[in-house]
């Protein structure tokens, strides 16, 4: 690791690496630590799926309509659950892949850069190999994330916020794996927060085979059963919970994963509650995310816009259960059969033959409809479908169709100009996705590829300089030019009333207003000349407009010249040249000019000849 990186590294969260730990002396065994901490671990998992489960139906429900694939209650060993066999209209489940591949296009796309790395200090902004730096970090981390499975992550994420209000991935590095993104299915981890309401605790219950487990933890972590099952069925699974927590017991200056900042710990579930130790380590930096749609007080998991369009959703199955049922009733119509057929029977099916003798007295037919029903499917299909347009709307599908029908030619000016009220609405969804999301997994990706030795030198003039991250994608620039559109109304306004006051211009800084106007709209810094180059140019012009006004009376005092020199001037009493008058002139002399009479004499002082 480059010592010149180190000062950069702290700049995206400020928080600094500590140093290589200094050797431990002596260490307690961990397999002794590990199984101590395990069964307190475990009744801390118990308690928080205790604490989690009132949400547990209502995210059943909402899979059900919206997402049926996502949901794992983490007791079933099957990988594939059923699908709800009870819906009858997919508009649900169809808005909420609208509202995933919306954000998906809006925020990280793929197809265009997202985010950008900036320096806080402005005067440091405009260092060329500051900026080539950056430029050249930015390029990198957007390769690693093109060749992962990043985006793939980032659709699954955005589905499962849109659905259950709380999504979390792992985002793990190594040099044999490279970059890789481990999205989990709600239902199958518990979370909790710190005293900021930040996600740093998660317990992941999954299940692994035999084989897995030996390649993960080693034989030697399993008992003495499952090593010789591994041998004869590789395959069979078992549960194992995977928790991530801060570690609050540990000497920062011993060695080893087992005193890193955050714990990592396996261990196997048994029968009757018994529990298994597996493995135990650590991360120098909580490895992954927890964002929230919307956190309501002091919840742990967020509220979602598919909670909100759930009451909608099942008027929905029910208005087409019943609009299904008067269709079948009109195409297929309880029928009406005499009472002398009973033991023969009707076959009644399309094509169907029946042999029926005649009955004695019986004019009319065997069989006649019981219910003649004509139902108005016009007014049904009206009503479900104004349904369907609120379901769509919740699930702020205007917004992103716009994003998803012309995503090569839109542009954030025209989404903010067509969806300003949705972009407002939206607004507090897109800050907490940076803020919990996209911020944190920038600054991660950028301490891997840092431990990693993945980044180019680092200019000493950034050393120890603090770096942000502003993000250039669809939605957060559209987001700044709603933001701006006062900007536009004042400098309109300000332009009609120069038309009839000219002074009203001197009330706008140009400077500031462009310099803001760039910053929103999310220029590149090169764009934009620094304020020290713009005086420069200023002064410059400023002494050219000087030397051009000194040109232009020296000019008019040549005219003059030469209109003394015709006029035949004399400096008492003696002809003299029009360059010896403008010396005098120069000099402070104040000679008495008389013109010359036509014969070449002077005139007296008197004025007569």
């Amino acid at each position: 690791m480059r010592p010149a990186q180190r000062p950069v590294m702290r700049a995206l969260l400020g928080a600094a690496r500590q140093g290589p730990p200094a050797p431990a002396a002596e260490r307690p065994e961990a397999e002794d630590r590990l199984a101590l901490r395990v069964p307190a671990l475990a009744r801390r998992y118990r308690a928080l799926l205790e604490r989690r489960s009132p949400w547990d139906t209502a995210w059943e429900s909402l899979a059900g309509h919206f997402l049926p694939t996502r949901f794992r209650t983490g007791d079933s060993l099957d990988d594939r659950p059923l699908l709800n066999r009870s819906l009858v209209d997919a508009t649900g489940i169809l808005a909420m892949r609208t509202l995933a591949a919306g954000l998906q296009g809006g925020m990280t796309s793929p197809a265009r850069p997202w985010f950008r790395l900036a320096l806080d200090d402005p005067d440091l902004s405009r260092s060329h190999a500051g900026q080539r730096y950056l430029d050249e970090v930015e390029a990198r981390m957007r390769v690693v994330l093109q060749r992962c499975n990043f985006y793939n992550a980032m659709h699954t994420i955005y589905a499962e916020l849109g659905t259950f209000g709380t999504a979390f991935v792992f985002e793990l590095a190594d040099l044999r794996h490279g970059f890789r993104f481990v999205p989990l299915c709600a239902g199958q981890y518990v979370l909790d927060t710190d005293a900021a309401r930040r996600v740093d605790t998660v317990f992941h219950r999954m299940h692994m085979s035999l084989r897995q487990m030996v390649q993960s933890f080693g034989p030697e972590a399993l008992p003495e059963n499952l090593r010789l099952a591994a041998r004869r069925t590789p395959d069979q699974r078992h549960a194992v919970i995977h928790a991530v927590l801060p570690r609050t017991e540990r000497l920062p200056r011993l060695a080893g994963p087992c005193h890193m900042p955050w714990a990592s710990v396996y261990w196997l579930e048994g029968r009757e509650g018994q529990v298994v130790p597996l493995k135990e380590s650590g991360f120098l930096g909580f490895p992954g995310f927890g964002p929230r749609w919307d956190v309501a007080a002091n919840d742990v998991y967020g509220r979602s816009p598919a909670m909100d369009a759930l009451p909608d959703c099942r008027m929905l199955q029910q208005m087409g259960i019943t609009t299904l049922k008067a269709i079948h009733k009109a195409v297929d119509p309880p029928m009406s059969v005499h009472a002398g057929l009973r033991s023969v029977g009707l076959d009644l099916t399309p094509g169907g033959i029946n042999f029926v003798d005649s009955l004695p007295g019986q004019s009319q037919p065997v069989a006649t409809p019981l219910l003649q029903v004509k139902p108005d499917l016009a007014q049904a299909r009206s009503a479900m479908e104004a349904v369907q347009q609120q379901i769509r709307a919740g699930l702020y599908n205007d917004l992103f169709r716009l994003i998803l029908e012309g995503r090569s030619k839109v542009t954030a000016s025209e989404i903010a100009a067509r969806e300003e009220e949705k972009l407002l609405l939206i607004g507090p969804v897109l800050e907490r996705l940076h803020d919990e999301l996209l911020i944190p997994l920038i600054d991660r990706t950028f301490r891997l590829m840092l431990a990693l030795d993945m980044l180019p030198p680092c200019p000493p003039e950034l050393s120890g300089r603090h770096l942000k991250v502003e993000f250039v994608s669809l939605l957060a620039q559209a987001q700044k030019l709603v933001g701006i559109s006062a900007t536009d109304q004042y400098l309109a306004l300000t332009l009609k009333a120069a038309s009839a006051w000219p002074e009203a211009l001197d009330s706008v800084d140009v400077d500031n207003l462009l310099d803001n106007y760039a910053q929103s709209l999310g220029l590149p810094a090169n764009l934009t000349r620094p304020r020290e180059e713009r005086a420069r140019m200023r002064a410059g012009r400023e002494e050219a407009r000087q030397a051009e006004q000194q040109l232009e009376l020296l000019q008019k005092a040549a005219d003059l010249g030469h209109t003394l020199a015709d006029s035949g001037l004399t400096v008492e009493g003696e002809k003299s040249s029009v360059l010896q008058v403008l010396a005098n002139l120069a000099a402070g002399a104040s000679p008495a000019l008389r013109p010359q009479q036509p014969n070449g004499m002077t005139p007296p002082p008197g004025g007569q000849a």
